[in-house]
């Protein structure tokens, strides 16, 4: 703790001993000058486990509330009858290029009900209305994203109110506190609301008491045309709501509302807890969720509101101030966020708002996936409004959830791989039995879409797309285990690496298990696909997802095999490094199409959608390396690749603009870059900055993707043992500094830039190691000690 609490002071003291100075530095802030009436305008605050959706109204106020493990369904992992020699048939058929007749083999055969899952959902909504009126003037609300606050101050002729609200990782319990600021007191009615599975009462005259259990009917309503899963009672839920008053009276008042009556201060304490336990993949009937908050309330209860926020705050902004990040002269935010956004769609940027874009993606993520947390982030973090939320919002393995981590660990919340990782533990035994009923592997699988019930076989919203989108991507576990590797690059911790090496040598395992030779001699995957990609069949016209071979599959082979490689190296053992080096060179090789560009599919089909969505065969540009700029085909190619998808419309789901910017950092073109950052903001986020599929739908990726995008023109570490400083910088970011990024091998990175020219940086290595630091023609070899810093100017 001393040596990080004396790096902190060097880093502060580095950022402001520079050409530009700050008077006093702004916090970051979302801040609106009236209420928010939809959802995408409310804002978000979270302990990693509870979250809430903060609306502002002044004569109502609204917070709907999620809880990490309120998910529908139940396990269900079908498998068809005679799975695996129907596997092998389909194996076979599109090994032989017979795509159509296997797709409908697929279908007939390998179908199983239910095709899909049942959603995450929403805990409920406790509304409360105030009997002072809805005509306020200076009007403010705003979430401070360094300390996780949401405040809202209003005035209603002579007098004055504040509510502010947080979750508190300390109590894992939301706060809630309206005060009277000056002026007379007023009454309040607190009720809660869900859409079903609930029964409620008021206990004590002061709390209102929720038990739920989800309740998935059989004749109901199923988002899915497949199937989502058994009806039945489900997973059980509680919650409590309880008012404590310093002045006025609470009483019961009707339908289980709540009344104060004549106060000027009270305070919300809201719990809640499920019977899920992860260890099981399940929910647990010896859990008692009912007691479990009880207890909670009970312990949040013996401290007053502002006592539990002076223990919040520091905990929550030890993670956000970790990472320092300027752009310019900046010392006060005087322009309402919503205004900043409509200034940036009328062509007047300002790298603020980058930098908070910057930031929020970082708060959104521990909030999300950090503190109290036991899930990882799914598709809308922890935030959703919907009883069936858009894809569930699942934990999809296509690119999804792995793009949620991409910025953990570069920007400094490390933590939150400890619930992915704790997932990935369970998701890979539950994939071992997948795997062996499929191909009878020892390792493990997982296909593209998974949730808390331990989903491993292929699923979809119809027989179709379980097969074309499921089926034909049994590499996605393979995928998401390398998230883990990656984590041991940054923090060289070698015992995660020896607890987690099982999962990247099971996922590996599969893999040797499921490669098939092909005439050529070649070891391919069959089936395959190109997430979620068609492409034209040049003899028939038709058109297909499923293949053999696709590019996406054999980058991420390449990357299994020699993380496998490395890692046993490290460890000093061989389980499987002699059975990688005789499949490795069997491996078919990446190609580059007729028109210059990478190309997607084993064979140089044309793309039925040339702008789709996903650019898979870009996966060896970003996230991988694969493509660095010494690899200069390679790398050329990758840059027309990505081209020739935007040119043709594409970029334009919030996800896919984020990995963009990425493409673009990794391509060392920074300007690119910035505008797609810039792109994003005018056209894919809500108000209240979240991404937005389609302008109505969030979806989390966006917003860590971008961050991810954002840490890489700045920073890049990919080589091995090489930092390289600002090599995507925009030419409109021509002055700022950074603090406390992460580079692979444990190292701690400062540096400051003027006249968009690198005036001096400070590395710190965490551990005995070695490293060069290259910017531009420029280049410092260090050798460190543990927790040495160097400080370096440059001319």
């Amino acid at each position: 703790m001393i040596n990080r609490l004396c790096f902190l002071l060097l880093f502060t003291t580095l950022v402001f001993q520079n050409s530009y100075s700050q008077e006093q530095k702004s916090d970051l802030k979302l801040w609106y000058n009236q209420p928010a009436k939809k959802w995408l305008e409310a804002l978000p605050i979270g302990n990693g486990r509870l979250g809430a959706m903060a609306f502002g109204g002044v004569e109502t106020a609204q917070l709907q509330l999620n809880e990490e493990s309120i998910w529908a369904g139940a396990p269900e992992n079908p498998y068809p009858k005679n799975i695996k020699s129907n596997y092998k048939e389909y194996q076979r058929l599109n090994l032989e290029g017979k795509y159509d007749e296997a797709a409908a083999f697929g279908k007939k055969y390998l179908a199983a009900s239910p095709t899909s899952i049942r959603s995450y959902e929403p805990l409920g909504n406790v509304f409360l209305k105030f009997n002072h009126g809805d005509s306020a003037t200076n009007y403010k609300r705003e979430l401070n994203i360094e300390n996780g606050i949401n405040t809202v101050t209003y005035t209603i002729g002579e007098n004055k109110y504040r509510r502010q609200s947080f979750i508190s990782s300390a109590y894992d319990v939301i706060f809630y506190q309206f005060e009277v600021l000056e002026g007379n007191a007023t009454s309040c009615e607190v009720h809660f609301e869900r859409e079903k599975d609930i029964k409620q009462a008021v206990i004590n005259n002061n709390t209102i008491s929720i038990k739920g259990q989800i309740f998935d009917d059989p004749e109901g309503y199923d988002d899915n045309a497949g199937g989502s899963g058994k009806g039945g009672y489900h997973l059980k839920f509680a919650s409590d709501v309880k008012v404590i008053t310093s002045s006025g009276e609470v009483s019961e008042g009707l339908n289980n509302s709540l009344q104060i009556k004549d106060t000027k201060k009270f305070t919300l304490i809201i719990g809640a807890a499920t019977n899920y336990n992860l260890a099981l993949l399940n929910f647990d009937d010896s859990v008692d969720a009912n007691k479990i908050v009880h207890e909670t309330i009970k312990n949040a209860s013996d401290i007053t509101f502002e006592a539990a926020k002076n223990k919040h705050i520091p905990t929550f902004s030890e993670l956000m101030n970790r990472v320092e990040f300027n752009l310019g002269d900046f010392t006060e935010d005087t322009i309402p966020t919503d205004i900043r956004l409509k200034n940036i769609n009328e062509g007047n940027s300002h790298p603020y708002l980058n930098v908070l874009f910057f930031q929020y993606g970082r708060y959104l993520l521990a909030s999300s996936a950090a503190f109290k947390a036991k899930l990882p982030a799914n598709l809308q973090g922890i935030w959703s409004n919907e009883m069936w939320a858009a894809w569930e919002a699942d934990f999809h393995l296509n690119i999804n959830l792995q793009m949620n981590y991409w910025p953990a660990d570069v920007t400094n919340l490390s933590e939150t791989f400890v619930p992915l990782t704790n997932y990935m533990e369970r998701l890979a035994e539950a994939g071992k039995i997948t795997a062996d009923k499929f191909i009878g592997s020892k390792g493990w699988v997982a296909h593209h879409v998974a949730n808390p019930y331990g989903r491993t076989t292929p699923s979809g919203s119809t027989i179709g797309s379980q097969v074309a989108n499921g089926y034909s991507f049994p590499l996605a576990g393979a995928w998401m285990s390398l998230s883990l590797w990656r984590h041991y690059q940054y923090t060289k911790n070698i015992d995660y690496l020896k607890k987690n090496y099982p999962i990247i040598e099971g996922a590996t395992q599969f893999i040797l298990d499921f490669l098939i030779e092909n005439k050529k001699g070649e070891l391919v995957t069959s089936p395959s696909y190109s997430p979620e990609n068609r492409y034209i069949d040049p003899e028939t016209g038709k058109h297909y997802t499923n293949t053999v071979a696709s590019t996406i599959d054999i980058e991420i082979i390449n990357d299994m095999f020699s993380t496998c490689l490395e890692a046993e190296k490290i460890l000093g053992i061989n389980h499987l490094s002699d059975k990688i080096k005789k499949a490795l060179p069997k491996l078919p090789e990446i190609k580059i199409g007729k028109d210059g560009t990478i190309q997607e599919w084993y064979y140089d089909y044309e793309d039925v959608d040339p702008a789709h969505r996903h650019v898979s065969h870009l996966y060896a540009l970003y996230p991988s390396n694969q493509f660095a700029p010494s690899n200069t085909n390679y790398f050329n190619a990758a840059k027309k690749t990505i081209d020739k998808r935007l040119e043709s419309g594409g970029g334009q789901t919030g996800w896919s603009r984020a990995w963009t910017i990425n493409f673009y950092a990794r391509l060392l073109d920074g300007n690119t870059a910035l505008h797609h950052a810039n792109e994003l903001l005018k056209h894919q986020v809500s108000p209240n900055l979240f991404d937005l599929i389609g302008r109505r739908v969030f979806q989390i990726d966006g917003n860590l993707g971008t961050t991810a995008g954002i840490a890489e023109m700045l920073m890049q570490s990919y080589e091995k043992e090489t930092i390289r400083l600002l090599p995507a910088l925009p030419d409109s970011w021509d002055k700022g500094s950074i603090s406390g990024l992460i580079a692979r091998g444990n190292f701690e990175i400062a540096m400051n830039w003027e006249h968009n020219k690198l005036t001096s940086f400070t590395i710190k290595s965490n551990d005995k190691n070695s490293v060069s630091v290259i910017y531009n023609d420029k280049k410092w070899d260090f050798d460190f000690e543990a927790n040495e810093t160097r400080t370096m100017e440059v001319e």
